[in-house]
C-alpha cells in the first residue's frame, strides 16, 4: 500500500499548507512524481519478496511523517507568539525533508528491482495464476441459465446486416466464458455463421497471442502480417468471433481493426468484468450482465453435481445441501469448487454439515481454491488508486448493506483517495464507487428515490478475497472477538504495531485497541453505554456511533489530535425537559469549549437517541474549526451565536445538519459562503415565526436544504420566506414534519429557478386540496409526497413538464393522479405504497395513455393498496 500511503501523506501536506500558510508546495509536487513510479511499478504481479520489503519502509515513514506534520502543523496554528510559530513551521519543513529524502532512495531502490523483473514472467501465485479460462467449468454450470441463453442466441442471429459487437459482463465466476462457449457451439450458430474464432485475452496478454489463437496457428510472421491475414481470412464471410476475458479498452483497440465489416451480419462477442470495457467496444446494444443465481437454480446445480453424479442420498443430506446451495450466494464458480470438495470428503452427515457451516472459509481460505484464484484476478488488476477503495469493504459485516453516503463520507477523510482538479472528494470518492461496481467486484443494493445508488454489497466469497488481502497488506484487520481468537490474536498483534485500521464487532474489543497506533477505529454493531478510555493517541477516524456514550463528553478524545473523523452517540437519562430561550440549560449534553483544538477535524457527528429530551449545548468555538467539512448534530443550542473578533469564515464547510431554527440568519449564513447542504432542526417551540429568519439568500452554494421537527408540542406555522430569499442554487428542498403550510404557499417554492427535488412528508402541508396555480414546478424531477393528508389533486402537465419520478407514500386520502399527467413526455416511474387502489389504477391509466399516444414506456410500482 505504497501508493495510498505517498497520497495520504499528500492529503496531510495540502491540510497543514490551508492550516499553517507555509508553502510546502515543493515537496507535495516531489512526492507526486514519486507516486507516479510507485503506481506504475505496482503493476507487477506475484509474490516479490524484495518489492514487499521495500514497500513496506515507505509505508512506515510516510505514515510517521504524517503524525509529525500533523503535531507541529497544530503547534503553528495554536502558537501564541512568533517565535513558537516560526520553531514548528521550521520543524515542518525538516521533518519533510528528512522523509522526502528517505523515500526517494527507497523509491529508487523499488525502480532497480521493478526493472530487474521486466522481462520475467509473473511467478507462480495462487492469488494470478490461473485466468478464468482455465477452471474447470462444466456443462451443466448452465442450469438455470436457459433463458438468458435464448436471448444471447437471439442477440447473435437477429439484427442487421452490419458488423455488431456484445458483450458479456459479471463478475469472476459467474459463467461468462460458459455462457460465451455454449453459444460458440450451439449447432444452429455453427450452421449460420461461415466462420467461427475464438481466442482468450487474459489480464496479461500480447496482441500476437490473440491473432495466433484467433487463426489457430502457429507462425513466426511478424504481429502486422498476422493482422493482415486474419482481415483476409474473415473479409467476404459471415464470422462470429468471441474474444474471452478481456479486461482493458486498449486491448480492444489493439485487435479491432483485424474484424472487417462486410454488411452480411457477421458478430463479435466479448466477455469482460468491467463494464467499461464493453460498453466501449459495443456497437450500440447494452451489454448483457450477467445475474446471480436464486436458490432454485443454485440448489439444481448443486443437485446435477453431486446427488445426480453420486447417486442417490438421504432427505438428511439433501437438506444440508440445500443449506451449501444457499449460502454459495448464487456464485455458480462457488457452487462448483463446493461440489467438488463434497464429492471428495467422506460421505457422513458431520462432515457436510461442517462444510454447511464453514462455506465462506472452504471456498475461499485454501490457497489453491480455485475461485479464489479466479476472483482475484479482479484484485490485482485494478489500478493503483482503486485497490485501497476495494480492501476497506473488509471493514463491513458480511452481507451488510452498506450506505454510499457513509462509504464516501468515510473515504473522504481517510487519506487514501487522489485529489482531482475541480472535482470534490466526494465525487472522487463516488466515482470510485461506480468503478468498483462496473468491473464487478461490489454490487448495487437499492437506488434512491432520485435513482441515484444508494446502498451497495460484496458478494461473501469476493469478501473473503478482501479480508484476506486487507490483512495481508496490513490495510484492514477485523477483530472478531472471542469465537476466533486465533484471528483476533493475529489482528490485534499486526495492528497494534501499525498504522492500520480496526474494525470491532463485539463489545468487549474496543478495550483491546488500548495503546494501539489504529488509523481508524470503527464500531460496526449497536452496543451498551460504555466509558471510554481513548489511549489510541493516532486515531484519525473514529466512529462510535453505536456505542452509547454517557451523558458527559469523553474528555480523552480532546487529546486525540490527529482525528479527521468524530462520530459519537449519547444517552442523557435526565427527566423531560423543555428547554426556553430565556433559560438555556447549563449542561445538559454540554460540548466542551477545548473542541476547536482538535484542528484537523473535517466531519463531526453528534447523535442523540431518536426521540432525545435533551439537546446538545454547543460552544461558539465548534465555529472555529478551520478544517471542519461535516457538522451532523441533534437537537441544539449554542452558547452564542453572535458573529465574534475570533469567528472564522468556514470555507471549508460543506454540510451543516440538524441546524438549529433561531440560528437561520442572514448574519449567522455569512460565515458559511460554500455550504451544500443544509438541515434546520427543532422542537415546534424553536420555530417562531419572526422576520429576520429563515433568510438563506447568502448561502450561494446551497443546493440541498431540509426543515425537519419533531417531538410533539404545539405545532408551528412555518412563513416561507419571499423566493428571493432562498438559494438561488437550491436544487432539492424537503419539509418533514407539522409545519401546517398551506398547498397555495408551495407556490413560492415553484418559482425557485434550479428546484429539481420537492419532499413533503409528515403532514408538512394542510389541506384536502392541492390546485397547482401559475407556472408550477417549471424544472422539477422529483416529488416526494409521504403521510399528507391531500385529497384531490388538481394539476395538468404544464405545471411539471420535467418531471421523471413521482413517489406516493401514505396518502390515504388521495383518489387519483392527475390524468393530465400522461402528457409529461419526461415521466419514467411511479411509485405508490400504502395508498387507495384507485390512485394505482389512475397511474396505470397514465403508464397505458403514455404508451398509447407517445409509444414509450414508463415503470408503475404499486405495493400495499387498500380499497
Amino acid at each position: 500500500m505504497a501508493y495510498a500511503a505517498v497520497t495520504s501523506l499528500m492529503r496531510t501536506i495540502h491540510q497543514s499548507m490551508e492550516l499553517t500558510g507555509c508553502d510546502l508546495q515543493p515537496f507535495y509536487e516531489k512526492l507526486k512524481s514519486l507516486r507516479v513510479i510507485l503506481e506504475k511499478s505496482c503493476n507487477i504481479m506475484g509474490d516479490h519478496e524484495g518489492l514487499t520489503i521495500l514497500e513496506v519502509e515507505i509505508v512506515e515513514v510516510a505514515y510517521t511523517t504524517e503524525d509529525m506534520v500533523d503535531s507541529e502543523s497544530r503547534n503553528v496554528f495554536l502558537a501564541q507568539n512568533l517565535e513558537e510559530r516560526s520553531r514548528a513551521m521550521w520543524e515542518i519543513f525538516f521533518v519533510l525533508e528528512q522523509a522526502l529524502e528517505c523515500i526517494d532512495s527507497t523509491v529508487k531502490q523499488w525502480m532497480a528491482t521493478s526493472d530487474s523483473m521486466k522481462d520475467l514472467k509473473p511467478q507462480t501465485s495462487s492469488l494470478v495464476s490461473l485466468p478464468e479460462h482455465a477452471v474447470e467449468q462444466p456443462e451443466n454450470i448452465m442450469v438455470g441459465r436457459e433463458n438468458e441463453f435464448e436471448m444471447m442466441l437471439d442477440q447473435l442471429a437477429r439484427g442487421g446486416r452490419e458488423l455488431e459487437v456484445g458483450s458479456i459482463v459479471g463478475m469472476g465466476g459467474i459463467g461468462k466464458t460458459t455462457l460465451a462457449a455454449k453459444l460458440y457451439s450451439d449447432p444452429y450458430i455453427m450452421s449460420r455463421f461461415d466462420i467461427r474464432a475464438k481466442a482468450t485475452v487474459s489480464q496479461e496478454y500480447c496482441v500476437r497471442n490473440v491473432l495466433l489463437g484467433l487463426l489457430s496457428l502457429t507462425s513466426d510472421e511478424p504481429d502486422d502480417q498476422l493482422a493482415d491475414r486474419l482481415q483476409k481470412h474473415l473479409k467476404g464471410r459471415r464470422y462470429l468471433v468471441v474474444i474471452d476475458d478481456i479486461w482493458t479498452t486498449e486491448a480492444w483497440d489493439d485487435i479491432k481493426l483485424c474484424f472487417p465489416d462486410c454488411i452480411n451480419g457477421s458478430r463479435i462477442l466479448l466477455t469482460t468484468r468491467n463494464v467499461e470495457v464493453a460498453e466501449y467496444a459495443s456497437s450500440g446494444k447494452p451489454p448483457h450482465h450477467m445475474r446471480l443465481m436464486n436458490f432454485d437454480e443454485s440448489w439444481n446445480l448443486l443437485h446435477k453435481k453431486i446427488f445426480e453424479k453420486e447417486g442417490s442420498y438421504s432427505p438428511e443430506f439433501e437438506n444440508i445441501g440445500k443449506q451449501i446451495a444457499l449460502k454459495c450466494g448464487g456464485l455458480p464458480l462457488a457452487i462448483t469448487v463446493i461440489a467438488g470438495l463434497l464429492s471428495k470428503i467422506s460421505k457422513t452427515l458431520d462432515e457436510w454439515q461442517n462444510v454447511a457451516e464453514n462455506v465462506s472459509s472452504v471456498v475461499s481460505t485454501d490457497l489453491e481454491a480455485k475461485c479464489m484464484r479466479v476472483l482475484a484476478l479482479s484484485y490485482h488488476h485494478l489500478p493503483s488508486h482503486l485497490k485501497p477503495c476495494f480492501l476497506y469493504f473488509a471493514i463491513f459485516a458480511e452481507d451488510e448493506e452498506i450506505y454510499v453516503n457513509k462509504l464516501v463520507e468515510l473515504w473522504a477523510v481517510e487519506g487514501f483517495l487522489n485529489e482531482e482538479e475541480g472535482k470534490s472528494i466526494e465525487e472522487v470518492a463516488t466515482t470510485c464507487i461506480n468503478e468498483l461496481i462496473d468491473r464487478s467486484l461490489i454490487f448495487i443494493h437499492n437506488f434512491s428515490f432520485r435513482g441515484t445508488i444508494e446502498s451497495c454489497g460484496m458478494h461473501d466469497v469476493t469478501r473473503e478475497l478482501c479480508l484476506r488481502e486487507a490483512r495481508n497488506m496490513n490495510f484492514v484487520n477485523v477483530i472478531r472477538g472471542k469465537s476466533d481468537q486465533n484471528s483476533c490474536a493475529q489482528s490485534m498483534q499486526c495492528s497494534f504495531k501499525s498504522r492500520s485500521r480496526i474494525s470491532i464487532h463485539n463489545e468487549e474489543e474496543l478495550v483491546w485497541c488500548r495503546n494501539s497506533e489504529a488509523h481508524s477505529i470503527i464500531r460496526l454493531c449497536r452496543f451498551k453505554c460504555v466509558t471510554l478510555e481513548l489511549s489510541f493517541k493516532l486515531v484519525r477516524v473514529l466512529d462510535l456511533a453505536l456505542t452509547r456514550c454517557p451523558i458527559v463528553f469523553p474528555s480523552g478524545v480532546l487529546s486525540l489530535i490527529h482525528l479527521r473523523y468524530l462520530s459519537l452517540c449519547f444517552n442523557p437519562c435526565l427527566q423531560m425537559y423543555r428547554v426556553s430561550k430565556e433559560a438555556l440549560p447549563s449542561s445538559i449534553i454540554d460540548i466542551p469549549l477545548s473542541i476547536s483544538s482538535l484542528c484537523f477535524l473535517q466531519t463531526f457527528k453528534l447523535y442523540l437517541p431518536f426521540k432525545s429530551f435533551h439537546p446538545f449545548i454547543l460552544p461558539s468555538e465548534i465555529l472555529t474549526m478551520p478544517q471542519l467539512r461535516k457538522l451532523c448534530m441533534g437537537w441544539n443550542y449554542l452558547r452564542s451565536h453572535e458573529p465574534t473578533e475570533n469567528r472564522l469564515v468556514l470555507k471549508s464547510l460543506q454540510c451543516l445538519h440538524q441546524l438549529n431554527p433561531w440560528y437561520c440568519t442572514g448574519s449567522f449564513f455569512r460565515l458559511f459562503p460554500n455550504l451544500k447542504k443544509l438541515k434546520v432542526f427543532g422542537v415546534p417551540q424553536d420555530f417562531r415565526n419572526r422576520k429576520d429568519l429563515y433568510d438563506f439568500r447568502y448561502l450561494y452554494q446551497l443546493e440541498k436544504l431540509e426543515f425537519e421537527t419533531h417531538l410533539g408540542g404545539t405545532a408551528p406555522t412555518l412563513l416561507l420566506p419571499p423566493p428571493d430569499a432562498f438559494p438561488q442554487n437550491l436544487k432539492s428542498l424537503t419539509f418533514r414534519g407539522d409545519f401546517l403550510l398551506a398547498w397555495k404557499d408551495l407556490s413560492i417554492v415553484g418559482k425557485l429557478p434550479k428546484l429539481e427535488v420537492l419532499k413533503l412528508s409528515h403532514n408538512a402541508v394542510i389541506g384536502e386540496e392541492w390546485e397547482v396555480v401559475e407556472e408550477g414546478f417549471p424544472h422539477l424531477k422529483f416529488l416526494f409526497l409521504d403521510t399528507v393528508g391531500i385529497r384531490y389533486w388538481r394539476a395538468s402537465s404544464d405545471h411539471f413538464p420535467y418531471l421523471e419520478r413521482l413517489f406516493l407514500r401514505e396518502c390515504e386520502y388521495l383518489d387519483s393522479i392527475p390524468r393530465d399527467f400522461a402528457d409529461i413526455t419526461t415521466l419514467a416511474l411511479i411509485d405508490i405504497q400504502y395508498c387507495q387502489q384507485s390512485v394505482g389504477n389512475s397511474a396505470k391509466q397514465i403508464q397505458q395513455d403514455i404508451q398509447d399516444n407517445y409509444g414509450s414506456s414508463i415503470e408503475v410500482h404499486t405495493r400495499d393498496l387498500y380499497e
